[in-house]
């Protein structure tokens, strides 16, 4: 997985950084957990701060791009995203099913 960094920008008033990434990959499309490590290596925080907010292939090429979040806290994190977004990478709990 090789990434270039299309805009990284901060953001102060949501205690983040927002980064825009190209991802270049050999055989499948990363999956979120793998970007997640991989983002928390390089840039040296908590795996738990890092939000892949959206993260699509690009269609009949090997890269995908992804729009990422990196908090200043996990509890900037659970304050800011959305509920299914926090899910999604494990912040909050599952929803109870009803019936």
């Amino acid at each position: 997985m090789n990434l270039e960094i299309i805009q990284d920008r901060k953001n102060p008033l949501l205690n983040r950084r927002e980064l825009e990434l190209l991802i270049h990959y050999e055989i499948s499309t990363p999956k979120r957990d793998d970007l997640r490590k991989y983002l928390a290596e390089k840039y040296g925080v908590e795996v738990e701060r890092i939000i892949i907010e959206k993260m699509e292939s690009i269609f009949g090429t090997r890269k995908a791009r992804a729009h990422v979040h990196i908090y200043d806290t996990v509890e900037d994190a659970k304050k800011f995203e959305r509920k299914h977004v926090l899910r999604r990478h494990g912040l909050i709990a599952e929803a109870k099913k009803v019936g």
